[in-house]
């Protein structure tokens, strides 16, 4: 899906709701990635920070994602990706939310969500950009799936906050703000 100056991919699944209001703002540099899970009745543990790696359906994806032209304005709703080399992403556990950023040749950023919730999520997202922050559209999330964000110039540090569960019925669009 492509929101202004981003892009995101996804497929359609399903699954029980979790409230995501617990989850506390997240701020990132490249490289940089947060689990946060969640226990059978909601609640959120304690995000864990690593280093962020790349999955090979993630490095198809960012070439595709790199190659595109960026969109002048910021869009209502996410445009899928084409074929990823007939490839499907990882599956993602059903009780986490991950998120990792990554550098693109230090030229490009990639935000990675995953949503192994069964609602989509929603965020806001603002990005540091040579020593000056600004906010940025991100698209929703849909469940069970990783979604791409792409910049094409390097950003220093996002920061994702208001994270919220929606509810998703199949056959919607994603819409980014």
């Amino acid at each position: 899906m492509v929101g202004s100056r981003a892009a995101i991919a996804c497929l359609l699944l399903a699954a029980a709701p979790v409230a995501a209001q617990d989850i506390p703002a997240v701020s990132l540099a490249p490289g940089e990635a947060v689990t946060v899970r969640f226990d059978d009745g909601g609640r959120v543990g304690d995000p864990e920070r690593h280093p962020a790696g790349w999955s090979r359906f993630d490095l198809v994806a960012a070439r595709q994602l790199a190659g595109m032209t960026p969109p002048d304005a910021p869009v209502p709703e996410g445009v899928p990706l084409g074929d990823v080399d007939g490839m499907t992403p990882d599956p993602i556990p059903p009780n986490e939310v991950r998120v990792r950023f990554l550098s693109i040749a230090g030229r490009h950023a990639l935000l990675v969500v995953e949503n192994g919730q069964g609602r989509a999520l929603a965020y806001r997202a603002r990005m540091m950009v040579r020593g000056q922050a600004r906010p940025t559209d991100v698209c929703i999330v849909l469940p069970h799936l990783p979604s791409y964000e792409h910049w094409p110039h390097a950003i220093e540090r996002l920061d994702l906050t208001d994270f919220r569960f929606i509810p998703w019925a199949p056959g919607r669009v994603p819409t980014c703000q």
